[in-house]
């Protein structure tokens, strides 16, 4: 088998594509385009691909990752082509390069991602006041949310750890905020829990809802801006 890792971004309608059903999209897309995509064994196959970290359903995506294992070798080049023109609007394919079947899973690689989320103000608001209560909010010893898990139950969590970075601006009736979090296969913030803890606490002047954008997946080992 030939394994293949896609760069991609996750946009416009995209964005409601849930991590279930984007299995599914790339398998069809693969198949529209002609790939030969490689099946698990048994009664019940699947494509052999894999995701990074998934997104929230509603979170757009600037570079995504996605491994992709084919029956045959074929040039990179050609599979994006091919894969390019069969994917649905607002998957994009931004890069596609071999990768050793024996390499680590994407899950395993991931430790952070960079996110970045902007929404309207209702009143004015100034950098510096953003600034404050940013510092504030990243100076609690704890930061306890709320998970439902699997069963129903609810649990509270400390996030603070994962939290490596985050920063505001505002711009006219715009406000931006930046963050860089723990991911991967423990530990995860999601980045909509610590954007409710934030406005809980800070209280901003929005108008209207949050649009999220997961900027960039940082894989273990690599440098940490």
């Amino acid at each position: 088998m030939f394994r293949y890792r896609i760069i991609y971004a996750k946009v416009g309608p995209a964005r409601y594509i849930s991590h279930l059903d984007l299995l599914r999209v790339f398998d069809r897309s693969a198949r529209r385009a002609g790939l030969p995509v490689a099946y698990t064994q048994g009664f019940n196959p699947h494509p052999k691909m894999t995701f990074a970290a998934p997104l929230s359903v509603g979170t757009a995506g600037e570079a995504e990752y996605a491994d992709m294992e084919l029956a045959r070798d074929i040039d990179p080049a050609v599979v994006k082509s091919a894969l390019a023109g069969a994917m649905p609007q607002g998957l994009r394919l931004i890069e596609v390069d071999r990768t050793p079947e024996a390499a680590a899973s994407l899950m395993a690689l991931v430790e952070r991602a960079t996110y970045s989320a902007r929404a309207e103000l209702a009143s004015p608001l100034r950098d510096e006041v953003l600034a404050r209560a940013i510092d504030s909010f990243l100076a609690r010893p704890q930061i306890i949310i709320e998970r439902q898990g699997k069963a129903g139950a609810k649990k509270e969590y400390d996030i603070r750890p994962g939290i490596f970075a985050m920063s505001g601006c505002v711009n006219n009736d715009i406000i931006k905020i930046k963050a860089e979090l723990k991911t991967g296969s423990s530990g995860n913030v999601r980045f909509e829990e610590l954007l409710a803890a934030f406005l809980k606490e800070s209280r901003l002047p929005l108008r209207g809802r949050l649009s999220l954008t997961r900027t960039g997946l940082l894989f273990r080992g690599a440098e940490q801006g």
